[in-house]
């Protein structure tokens, strides 16, 4: 017959590490693929697939977004 092993004790929750909570900080150093506008972090970001270059991906803001599209650029999934 096999030998029978006790199972390994689970840690009790004294036992667990501590974690700390982070500190979050925005970065504002996106800027928009077609016009340069900065893009903040309250503002809208899509992202759009150049026409022009093989499958390179924009970050544009919502009113390039808009006209973009009407230019044959495609939305990045």
């Amino acid at each position: 017959m096999g030998q029978v092993h006790p199972l390994p004790k689970s840690p009790s929750p004294d036992d667990a590490p501590v974690h700390k909570a982070g500190t979050v900080s925005s970065i504002d150093s996106a800027q928009c693929g077609l016009c340069g506008a900065k893009l903040s972090a309250r503002t809208l970001r899509h992202h759009v697939i150049s026409p022009q270059s093989c499958g390179v991906a924009l970050t544009v803001c919502h009113t390039c977004q808009r006209a973009a599209l009407g230019e044959g650029y495609r939305p990045a999934e």
